[in-house]
């Protein structure tokens, strides 16, 4: 009798769409994509976080390597995208990874984060905000902040991390950092993540000192830069953990930062490095240097990659704004999975881990058809 057949994959389509979030005055762009095989089974992921057009055509690059693969060659496909794509970021490969471990997980029935092998199934959860607009908007204010953070709190999420207001001062950090931390006291775990924006070593030490005041959980990027003199120097003047390397790719470089002392805590995300396999790596490599990874940002991904970390902390729920719920986060669930406060059981301050096969959750493809502006359809 003869063996069967090995399933290749076949193609891979990338769709491109736009919509108007809401709140918003221009359009927003995203893309799925989606891995058919010779059997005719198929792996889907629509991409959250990296959207941009230089992702897009990375992502159809690094699809030109799948053609022709055997579909349960992640680790060595992982490889190969690296290898290939080691002059550029390797972003692209993000969303093809992912879309490979929900084909798996399809084929077998089972959700990724058992073929990873499950460490935890609730997922506790901190409220990431939006960046607010200083003097206008729902988070105009450092007292806005304060009020938005009790809210959540109130309504089950176990810690706040903020993101102050575009082009904000320190001294706006300050403040906002103050208020939320006097607000939240004893209540629940504190963050602020600047996104690089402080300039000097100073304004970051004057930042990092009202970390401390208030107790902070951790801060996150405060400094323009990745260089671990400047960060090893934060760390000593500063006892709030230092979380960062959201900026810091490819897993090797992350390593070597954490190695050389540049950060207390890492970051890793499925979309931005190189997919679940890649987060995977990023968790395995800081666990043998003792360290937490936390995964960046929300979605799927991000909770079956959580499930299957031991030294992780908190789900990013994000981001967040008081009146639009999640208004960067495009409607394209067909039902039962959602990104806003709601999905915080308040008995526990957890979220949910998909159940289904794959990736668990069943995409709104009618929404998507009627959005898209570009199609892009990979085969040999």
């Amino acid at each position: 009798m003869d063996p069967p057949a090995m399933s290749i994959i076949r193609s891979v389509t990338l769709t491109e769409f736009a919509w108007q979030p809401p709140g918003s005055n221009r359009q927003s762009r995203k893309f799925a994509v989606r891995i058919d095989t010779s059997d005719d089974e198929s792996g889907s992921y629509v991409a959250l976080w990296s959207a941009p057009p230089l992702a897009v055509l990375q992502t159809i690059a690094a699809a030109r390597l799948l053609i022709g693969q055997d579909p349960r060659d992640r680790e060595r496909l992982w490889n190969l995208a690296a290898r290939a794509h080691a002059k550029n970021d390797r972003i692209g490969y993000g969303a093809l990874d992912i879309a490979l471990w929900d084909l798996a997980g399809r084929t077998l029935g089972q959700p990724i984060w058992a073929l990873l092998g499950r460490q935890r199934d609730r997922l506790p959860a901190y409220v990431s905000t939006v960046s607010g607009r200083k003097g206008t908007g729902a988070l105009g204010s450092a007292q806005a902040y304060a009020d938005y953070a009790e809210h959540c709190v109130d309504h089950g999420a176990l810690a706040y991390k903020f993101h102050g207001f575009s082009g904000a001062s320190v001294r706006d950090e300050m403040e906002i950092m103050r208020a939320v931390g006097e607000r939240l006291a004893g209540r629940a775990d504190v963050m602020t993540d600047p996104g690089k924006g402080l300039a000097t070593v100073a304004d970051a030490l004057r930042l990092g000192r009202v970390c401390d005041e208030v107790g902070a959980f951790w801060w996150e990027d405060p400094l323009r830069g990745d260089a671990p003199t400047a960060h090893r120097l934060l760390r000593e003047r500063i006892r709030t953990p230092l979380l960062i390397t959201e900026f810091v790719r490819p897993l090797e470089l992350r390593t070597a930062l954490a190695i050389d002392g540049g950060t207390d805590l890492l970051r890793a995300d499925p979309e931005l490095d190189m997919g679940i396999t890649g987060v995977m790596k990023s968790a395995h490599a800081a666990e043998s240097l003792g360290l937490d990874l936390e995964v960046h940002a929300g979605g799927p991904a991000q909770r079956h990659c959580m499930a299957a970390i031991r030294n992780t902390n908190y789900y990013e729920l994000g981001l967040l704004d008081p009146e639009l719920g999640n208004p960067a986060m495009p409607p394209v669930y067909a039902e039962g999975y959602n990104e806003t406060l709601s999905a915080i059981d308040p008995s526990d301050g957890c979220v949910s881990l998909p159940d289904g096969p794959g990736l668990g959750v069943n995409y709104d493809t009618d929404w998507i058809d009627a959005h898209t502006v570009a199609v892009h359809h990979i085969t040999e």
